[in-house]
């Protein structure tokens, strides 16, 4: 799946406009979205943040997908009242952008649900800069956050790079995007831990493990400690290609 995807988003782009086209290929693009479990940033005119979101699942025939509640309430009722917004998200390595034009709302369990159209196309907006090595059972990744809204938190890591991480944390608080989360512990595998400072670029709530779903990019990281991550990401990559995942 994920040589296949490289494959849609590498080659099947216009170059003028450095795109995705073509509904099958719009399609794997959205189901990965919803495979990865990825984070998405959704805005709407008028609103002064943007909220997060996710794709819970795509109706081929149907020519829609299901977007789970917005974050915010702000942007909930404006997307309700404007029916069009633009989404932002990565995808092995690429930043993707695409409007939203909104078919139907409604609920499950007290939550919103969205059904949007399948977009005409999603633009490539930028290539992450670093390699991302998402993380499997085997490699756990322990996070300790001393001070979140005054409190320690714990919880994992699901993706490592050397500009950042992903991690599900232990908690229902959501800290704001741009907040700075100073001294997170980040436990290497064989290595004494890693400490940290990292500015929040997403936080939501994972309403499926009950956990906070957070992303975020480190902040001064000092030569020793960017050596520290590049070399271990660097052996994660050599066992993978070599062996597969351990």
């Amino acid at each position: 799946m994920f040589a296949s995807l490289k494959h849609v988003l590498r080659v099947h782009r216009n170059p003028a406009r450095d795109a995705v086209s073509g509904r099958k290929r719009i399609i794997a693009v959205l189901e990965q979205l919803k495979a990865s479990h990825e984070l998405l940033s959704v805005s709407v005119a008028g609103c002064r943040a943007p909220a997060t979101s996710a794709i819970l699942g795509v109706n081929e025939n149907r020519n829609c997908f299901m977007l789970d509640e917005l974050s915010l309430q702000e942007t909930h009722r404006a997307f309700l009242e404007h029916r069009k917004a633009v989404i932002q998200g990565r995808l092995h390595g690429m930043e993707l952008r695409f409007a939203c034009h909104l078919l139907r709302a409604g609920s499950e369990g007290g939550i919103a649900l969205y059904e949007a159209a399948i977009p005409a196309r999603v633009q490539s907006v930028q290539r992450r800069a670093h390699f991302r090595l998402p993380l499997i059972p085997s490699l756990a990744i322990p996070i300790n956050v001393p001070r979140l809204d005054a409190k320690p938190v714990t919880g994992q890591a699901f993706d490592l790079s050397a500009g950042g991480l992903g991690a599900l944390l232990q908690t229902r608080n959501i800290p704001s995007r741009g907040q700075i989360l100073p001294d997170l512990s980040i436990s290497l595998p064989q290595s004494r831990p890693l400490s940290a400072n990292i500015e929040v670029r997403f936080a939501r709530l994972d309403s499926t493990r009950h956990m906070l779903r957070l992303g975020g990019r480190f902040v001064g990281l000092d030569r020793k400690q960017e050596r520290r991550l590049a070399l271990f990401l660097a052996e994660q990559q050599r066992k993978r290609r070599r062996f597969g995942p351990r």
